[in-house]
């Protein structure tokens, strides 16, 4: 996608305007400013990736979608934020068994806390390599970051094996937002409990739809071949998403955007409010 400000691709799109700030308070009314929430993603390849072109850019992408939720809470709702997003060391392939999502998510915590490297406040984003097991398939999450951290994985080895990069960098976004969003603040938004739904699906121009990282996986009803090469095993009805433009016309390309959909900047914003002040 070109460089652009974030403002306008999101109009371009259709997917929502950011907030802007009202007018400046004089220094009478101007309140004490509040302590910052902290947004923190640890992220932590396989280590037989490495920090390597793809997982590099994976990291990146997770950078641009904790900065979009950053600029939505400083400037929608005047919060102050720290924004943490760290490379971690890439985790030992022996040190993770990936027979089963809560193994993995107990081996990554016990291998950072034996390394001194877990830290409460923060996301742990593992990226295996796992392109044929089943068991993982394209990633997870075990909970919300509050109180002691949590874990969440994105099988960049399976996602780049099947789809390619695009659809790699939008799971690892879709599995951090997991961490930072809840039913009560889905609710809200798509009168639905399902975080899937807060994705958007934009009809681009006839034959070509954009997915968000939330509807990702999601955006289509085939089980193999569709918009991702192996569907979504969670909640979702296309109904409920917050933007749905591509089932009746069955999309001829589907694209991906790391751009979250207004839905979701509401969501996480709300959860971040409410949850880590």
């Amino acid at each position: 996608m070109p460089a652009t400000t974030r403002r306008a691709v999101l109009a371009a799109l259709g997917l929502g305007t950011v907030g802007r700030p009202g007018r400046p308070a004089t220094a009478r009314e101007r309140s004490p400013s509040p302590d910052p929430v902290r947004l923190a993603v640890q992220v932590h390849p396989d280590g037989r990736l490495g920090w390597s072109d793809l997982t590099r850019a994976v990291a990146g992408a997770v950078r641009t979608g904790v900065e979009q939720v950053a600029y939505r809470l400083e400037h929608g709702h005047d919060v102050p934020v720290e924004i943490s997003v760290t490379r971690g060391a890439p985790i030992p392939e022996t040190a993770v068994a990936t027979s089963s999502y809560q193994q993995l998510f107990a081996d990554v915590e016990e291998w950072l806390r034996d390394e001194d490297a877990y830290d409460p406040g923060a996301c742990h984003l593992y990226l295996p390599d796992e392109p044929f097991n089943q068991a993982l398939g394209y990633g997870g999450a075990n909970g919300n970051v509050t109180g002691d951290g949590a874990v969440a994985f994105a099988n960049v080895g399976a996602t780049n094996t099947w789809d390619g990069r695009a659809v790699s960098e939008n799971i690892a976004v879709h599995e951090w937002l997991h961490t930072v969003v809840d039913g009560d603040a889905v609710e809200a938004q798509v009168g639905s409990r399902c975080e899937h739904d807060l994705g958007a699906v934009v009809m681009r121009e006839l034959g070509t739809v954009l997915v968000t990282p939330l509807a990702t996986a999601y955006a289509d009803d085939t089980v193999y071949g569709g918009e991702t090469r192996w569907h979504g095993s969670g909640c979702y009805n296309h109904g409920s998403f917050s933007r749905h433009d591509g089932l009746e016309l069955r999309p001829r390309r589907w694209e991906h955007t790391w751009q979250l959909s207004e839905a979701t900047l509401r969501a996480t914003s709300r959860f971040v409010r409410t949850h880590l002040r």
